[in-house]
């Protein structure tokens, strides 16, 4: 269906086009045909802009927003409310740079934009190419690329001055950014700082404090050589949402309701914190061998840590107000409908009934007296029941990059050898003792359930040992990480068809190293585990026919292993170094079809694309009631298939009136029926083995599957713009619990019980649409000074009703399928950003 619609787009377009363009503009465009390479047709540039507040703290990339290509700019500014994903994929299958250094995570295969969140001005200069396209700086799949030019001499010669002011995730901004361009002495420098701000910006107790600096120093050598020096730093602080279900947005009497946070001595305080500040520097050598031929050659490094708090607590009651017994419903599940009522009455008129007693968790710790083990009485030792704890991941990671250019005649070359020495340390510190003047380092799901005194214990070496406050407890490992990967790439240019090939080698070893044992698994939990190797490989291709200088066609192809996320390959990383059975490299096989339309009033794209993604590890964790314990649900075998079509148009009428259109429509469903485990944290043994999962032909959740805009620009030649988009969403699916599609959950039930329906239905989400204004300004004075002011409002109408998506809770009981009802996320109502900047 998805390929039928796609020919007759390109059919339709194609024999408009023909008709409609002028002769003489054709002949034109012919003479310089043979002269255009396959890297200067399909070629987004991006700006960074000023709407990167909503995005920079997602695994996508913000800079897509600004692109040239009208889809890819839908897809940024107004399909980002929706939590559009383009062609439903996650962010590791994008290949993200600095300088030509990959950035993504290497356990994750993720990008952190948050990394350099807020340093706007000097990351806006970007090449960026979505889908499989030829890249000359690496190695790029089905995602495509984003490489970020971010060094001295990049930047002209100026300041920069801008303030921002937003009820998103943040409500201030200032930037400063100065740039001496290249001098005379062959030096170049640029600085820029930011700081963004933010308290309750729009859902209760979150907030938003970050800031960033940035330098980059250049050196000319000479004709040949510079040396290039860039180092950055974006600390960042963010008190969190939440995902609830809808029992709890009604009873708030909002959906924007958020159980992270409480009062502690009458002032808000959020449970879940972020914290994320990770430098990273860079030293690169460029050099100009003659002029048809590059090597760059650069290392760089980057370490810090990012930390999320949580409350955890030892034998007393959930304290979080979302625990699924304190809601009005399970009260009457279990017919007990005189308490059901009561809690209702508590949820709507008590505010710590809906939100974190730190009040009462700290009035708890302080009474419970306690005597240390080998201590004799001591009344002064306070053991906490509750704390909050400080889950760390402290980063180091030295990486080398080489990359060689040439062009000969109508041949293009690239190659590239870059590498990494990575490790990551897993830990857990003490954030706060809530009054209390210890911590007892047991786990509490293993008490009184091992042979030995110590199985409940973390560590071993020193067990039942009291923790103080910034004290590391509970894991103490590192997943360590070798890469190495060689590519090199073709390109040649003919006279009306461009080809390119390209091919990629690389392994990875990864190994978990602990530095303590627990009691629960003294043998495998302490040193060095299995030094696991993945050897990789991808090669790529593609065709570009040109008609003429202005319209052209193109097909790309793919196929390419990678090495599973590395926290998926381990049982319990936390506690163990067993690895997964059956643990091998996912499969990646891409290819798509593109018609492409450049002339100066019409831009045209339309798209036809298929990514299968095969071999997946699916690892979560959930509380398991009946064991009283955490478990580990392991699916391997996970197949996936994202197919759907693309287009974008945009016409400029009479030189100022620009009306643009996109239309996305998808279908990404898996493809597989997985193999799944479920691994008691607290046991040897397994909840169960072997367990087949009916999930083939369900759809792939997260993302909206059909989308599609329209929208019109008005652009003065008094250099001030103002425009509008209507945005359309649907086939938004929740994603689905899995253990609810095998026949161990169904077993009890015929086909025509109505709970056999609930069980395995997976729930659509109603289509939405919003509403987006913005406009801009723009003077120059006394021929010096620029000074622009630009507005937006996104979701005009406040459409406070669109939920853009969620998922099915893996906690669950087939007795009562509706008592872990799933959760769900919701857009943001009618936000708006104001951003003024000069420049001189």
């Amino acid at each position: 269906m998805i390929k039928r619609y796609f020919l007759s787009v390109c059919l339709l377009a194609g024999t408009y086009l023909l008709e409609a363009q002028v002769d003489s503009t054709q002949a034109t465009d012919n003479q310089s045909d043979t002269t255009k390479t396959s890297s200067e047709l399909p070629l987004f540039s991006t700006s960074g802009g000023e709407a990167e507040a909503d995005l920079e703290q997602q695994d996508v990339s913000s800079l897509l927003q600004s692109s040239r290509d009208v889809y890819t700019q839908f897809s940024s500014f107004h399909f980002g409310v929706g939590r559009f994903r383009m062609r439903g994929l996650l962010a590791e299958n994008q290949l993200v740079m600095i300088n030509g250094n990959n950035v993504n995570n290497l356990e994750t295969g993720f990008s952190v934009w948050s990394s350099w969140g807020g340093l706007n001005d000097v990351t806006r200069f970007v090449e960026n190419r979505f889908g499989l396209a030829a890249c000359r700086v690496g190695f790029s799949g089905a995602g495509g690329y984003t490489n970020i030019e971010s060094k001295a001499s990049s930047f002209r010669k100026g300041t920069r001055i801008s303030y921002a002011f937003s009820n998103r995730i943040f409500r201030h901004r200032v930037m400063v950014t100065h740039s001496t361009g290249m001098m005379q002495n062959g030096w170049a420098l640029t600085v820029s700082a930011s700081t963004r701000q933010g308290d309750n910006v729009y859902i209760p107790g979150t907030y938003f404090n970050g800031n960033a600096f940035y330098l980059s120093l250049d050196k000319r050598l000479n004709d040949k050589h510079l040396l290039s020096l860039t180092s950055f730093v974006a600390p960042i602080e963010q008190g969190r949402g939440s995902q609830e279900i809808q029992e709890a947005y009604d009873l708030a009497g909002t959906n924007y309701y958020n159980s992270n946070w409480g009062f502690q001595n009458g002032k808000a305080r959020n449970a879940s914190v972020s914290r994320t500040q990770r430098p990273m520097t860079m030293l690169s050598h460029h050099f100009n061998i003659n002029a048809s031929s590059k090597l760059t050659t650069s290392v760089f490094f980057n370490f810090g840590k990012n930390s999320l708090t949580g409350l955890n607590w030892n034998n007393s009651p959930n304290p979080r107000p979302n625990y699924y017994r304190y809601f009005p419903s399970y009260f009457y599940s279990i017919n007990e409908n005189a308490l059901g009522d009561a809690q209702k009455q508590l949820w709507l008129n008590t505010v710590n009934t809906r939100q974190i007693d730190w009040d009462r968790l700290i009035a708890m710790n302080q009474a419970n007296l306690f005597s240390l083990p080998g201590s004799g009485i001591n009344t002064n030792e306070k053991r906490s029941r509750y704390i909050l704890e400080r889950r760390v991941q402290n980063v180091q990671n030295l990486g080398f990059n080489v990359i060689y250019n040439t062009r000969l005649d109508n041949l293009f070359i690239s190659a590239g050898l870059n590498g990494n020495l990575y490790k990551n340390n897993y830990y857990k510190e003490v954030e706060d003792l809530l009054g209390g003047t210890f911590w007892l380092d047991v786990d509490q799901f293993a008490q009184d359930q091992g042979v030995t005194a110590n199985f409940a214990s973390n560590n071993l070496a020193d067990p039942n040992r009291p923790i103080r406050k910034d004290e590391k407890f509970g894991y103490d490992y590192f997943i360590n990480i070798n890469r190495v990967e060689a590519w090199g790439q073709a390109e040649y240019t003919f006279k009306n068809i461009d080809v390119y090939v390209a091919l990629s080698l690389s392994n990875n070893t990864i190994q978990r190293d602990s530095k303590v044992a627990n009691g629960k698994f003294p043998e495998t939990s302490k040193g060095k585990g299995e030094k696991k190797s993945f050897f990789n490989y991808g090669v790529k291709g593609g065709a570009t026919y040109k008609f003429n200088g202005r319209m052209f066609a193109t097909a790309n192809v793919a196929y390419l292993t990678r090495t599973p996320e590395a926290n998926n390959i381990f049982l319990s990383p936390q506690t163990r170094a067993d690895i997964i059975k059956g643990v091998t490299n996912e499969e990646v096989l891409s290819y798509d079809v593109n018609f492409h339309v450049k002339y100066p009033t019409l831009k045209v794209r339309a798209t036809y694309y298929n990514n299968l993604i095969s071999n997946q590890i699916y690892s979560r964790g959930y509380f398991y009631d009946i064991a009283n314990t955490n478990v580990s649900y392991i699916m391997t075998g996970v197949n996936q298939k994202f197919e759907g079509i693309e287009l974008g148009i945009e016409k400029t009428l009479f030189t100022s009136h620009v009306i643009q259109a996109a239309l996305g429509l998808s279908d990404n469903i898996y493809t597989s029926r997985p193999i799944a485990s479920a691994i008691l944290y607290n046991s040897t043994q397994n909840l169960f083995d072997n367990r087949t999962v009916y999930l083939q032909n369900y759809k792939v959740g997260g993302s909206p599957q059909n989308v599609a805009g329209i929208g019109y620009r008005y652009v003065s030649r008094k250099f001030w713009s103002a425009g509008f988009a209507v945005n359309y969403f649907d086939g938004i699916y929740l994603e689905p619990n899995p253990d609810r599609r095998t026949a161990e959950a169904l077993e009890k039930y015929t086909s025509t019980d109505p709970q056999y329906t609930e069980i395995v239905s997976q729930e659509e989400l109603p289509s939405n649409i919003t509403v987006d204004l913005n406009a801009s300004k723009s003077w120059r004075i006394y021929r010096k000074y620029f000074l622009s002011i630009n507005a937006g409002i996104n979701n005009l109408l406040d459409n406070q009703e669109f939920r853009t998506g969620g998922f099915e809770q893996l906690r669950w009981d087939n007795s009562l399928p509706n008592r872990f009802p799933n959760r769900y996320n919701y857009a943001l109502g009618r936000t708006y950003m104001l951003s003024m900047n000069i420049r001189f």
